[in-house]
């Protein structure tokens, strides 16, 4: 299989939770952190669900669930569900994701980071959920305490870029030099500074 990593907007998104276990609860507090607008589905639900602002349907899972959601998640352990719910998101062109990491899975929750703007998203394809862990939790100790200041002082270079340097490979080479010296010094560049590394762009 393969998997091409993407970021997607959940923020009042319908999205589906199959299952009413430990599992789907881990999931559906996840979308509900992200803003999405979660239904579970399942014909036992735990009481740590009941409590989260979730639609709830004390029912066996049927394909008809899955129409209109943007995202569906089958955390339900169950091989019929999965038969089921991975043939509905086939059809409707849904993102499907099996918490076992099956085969018909068409998308994986990654471990994930997130720092301000900043999202560090691992996945060792349903190989190693730990490896994936520490991995993401390696990269995001990389990750500067002031990352949103020097991402917001980039944004600003990159329009000062545009405006003054002709290239692509220059501009390129220009933001490589601003970034570098962001990350040594730790400190956000002034105006001054900015002027002094475009003097070899000029």
């Amino acid at each position: 299989m393969s998997f091409f990593p993407i970021l997607i907007e959940l923020e009042n998104e319908p999205c589906l939770v199959a299952g009413g276990g430990s599992i789907a609860l881990h999931k559906a507090m996840v979308l509900l952190k992200e803003g999405a607008d979660v239904t579970v589905v399942a014909p036992e639900i735990c009481k740590e669900i009941e409590e989260l602002p979730v639609k709830l349907e004390r029912r066996a899972v049927t394909g008809e669930d899955a129409e209109g959601k943007l995202l569906v998640i089958d955390a339900s352990g169950s091989k019929e569900a999965e038969s089921i719910l991975s043939k509905a998101c086939k059809e409707l062109h849904i993102p499907y994701v099996c918490s076992g990491h099956g085969e018909a899975c068409t998308a994986i929750f990654p471990a994930t980071f997130r720092k301000g703007r900043t999202t560090v998203a691992v996945s060792s394809l349903g190989a190693s959920p730990p490896a994936s862990a520490w991995l993401r939790d390696e990269l995001a100790s990389c990750v500067p305490e002031n990352m949103d200041e020097i991402l917001e002082r980039m944004a600003q270079i990159r329009v000062l870029a545009k405006e003054k340097i002709d290239t692509q490979s220059a501009r390129k080479e220009f933001f490589h030099r601003c970034l570098s010296a962001l990350l040594e010094s730790g400190e956000i560049l002034t105006e001054e500074q900015t002027e002094e590394l475009l003097k070899d762009f000029r």
